[in-house]
């Protein structure tokens, strides 16, 4: 197998277009071979389709290292981030910035911040009988999150929502991502200083107090890692949560299933919405050298796209792929990326996606599509074909 001669897709540039068939897309390309050559800003890129290679090159950090894609991609309005590390430098800044995140740590750190959250952002609506979730919870509640797990002050918050919006959306709005990555450093500089001085048990303060290895991180490590969280940990799990709510509200066997028993079922419907539509479905890396990998032929500098929802519906792997279904009993973890560069926020993302649905399914009764709602809640392209969800989400429920 080799990625000469012609392309086996034409039409879609998988860098910045949509794609609303993009399932029966990838389902096309995967039936014909395990991977395809396809346009990508431009130039031809390797997409890798199957469960198996998505899973290998993640582990392969020495052939596809995470290095060689971000300072060019993220770098400019993020920073040199964890994403553009690799080595000794990734270890020690991610055993600094990750430990508040473990899953060890969730029920002491995390959870008592967010169920409180959730009804906050709920009772400014749940009397009304509807609303539109997107714009009032899914893409208010993981930042909100975040702002709190940060301690910056309540009055704040529409200010950072606004800047992680931008930094989120920097492929497509690069002024406005930079605007917001410069006017974000000069708001937390002087709360990291303060911090330092006097600490307390946030996060911030734990990232410019701890230490790995006998080393501490830089001021501009800290910002690089705060400016990556609102899109890495806030931005993807907005999409998450709209996703699950899209599949619930359009599968209402499923829906009554998960309301029959919401303490067993919401977080098999969470790791099910992950599955069937994760919010982050191609990840762009690079291959730095020529290589022969896994019996394809790619030449030196070839962009790689990790095709995070062909291998997560990889009829190999999971039967009827397309359908979803909370029975699987299936926790679809590549959906977190695999190896080195595994998100480090992973469980902070689980727990908010089980408590945010299990409180929106408790606080309102008879949840459902608004009449005539189902176009506008279709799940869409957000950034490019790699980051989809709802752009909208109007819903009612009995009062």
């Amino acid at each position: 197998m080799t990625t000469s001669g012609s392309l086996d897709l034409e039409g879609i540039d998988f860098a910045f277009e949509d794609a609303p068939a993009l399932h029966d897309i990838l389902a096309d390309l995967r039936a014909r071979k395990p991977y395809a050559v396809v346009p990508f800003a431009g130039v031809r890129a390797v997409l890798l389709l199957t469960h198996e290679l998505v899973s290998a090159a993640f582990k392969d950090e020495e052939t596809f290292p995470a290095s060689a894609i971000y300072p060019l991609t993220t770098g400019p309005v993020l920073g040199h981030t964890l994403q553009c590390m690799a080595g000794r430098e990734h270890r020690v800044n991610r055993a600094i910035a990750s430990p508040p995140f473990r899953r060890s740590r969730a029920k002491d750190y995390i959870e008592p911040v967010l169920a409180p959250l959730a009804h906050e952002l709920i009772d400014e609506f749940a009397a009304r009988g509807e609303a539109e979730l997107v714009a009032e919870f899914t893409s208010r509640y993981p930042v909100l999150v975040i702002s709190r797990l940060l301690g910056l002050p309540v009055e704040d918050q529409d200010q950072v929502r606004r800047w992680a919006h931008d930094l989120f959306y920097f492929p497509f709005e690069p002024d406005a991502a930079m605007a917001a990555s410069r006017e974000f450093a000069e708001y937390i500089l002087p709360v990291m200083r303060r911090r330092k001085a006097e600490p307390g048990d946030d996060l911030i303060s734990k990232l410019v107090t701890e230490s790995a290895e006998g080393e501490y991180l830089t001021e501009e490590q800290v910002l690089a890692f705060l400016r990556l969280l609102f899109p890495a940990a806030a931005d993807t799990t907005m999409l998450a949560l709209a996703n699950t709510l899209v599949a619930l509200l359009t599968h209402p066997e499923q829906l009554e299933l998960v309301l029959s028993d919401p303490g067993e079922q919401v977080p098999w419907a969470v790791w099910e919405g992950l599955r069937w539509e994760p919010p982050v479905g191609l990840l762009p890396r690079a291959c730095p050298e020529a290589t022969s990998w896994q019996g394809i032929e790619i030449p030196a500098q070839t962009p790689m796209i990790f095709s995070i929802n062909a291998a997560l519906r990889d009829p190999a792997v999971y039967p009827d792929p397309h359908r979803f279904d909370i029975t699987r009993r299936e926790t679809a973890m590549l959906a977190f990326g695999q190896g080195p560069h595994t998100c480090a926020g992973t469980w902070l993302a689980i727990a908010e996606l089980q408590t945010a649905l299990g409180v929106l399914l408790e606080r309102l009764p008879g949840l459902r599509l608004r009449d005539g709602a189902g176009e506008e809640a279709r799940i869409r392209s957000q950034v490019g074909v790699a980051l989809r969800g709802p752009s909208t989400l109007p819903v009612r429920w009995t009062t």
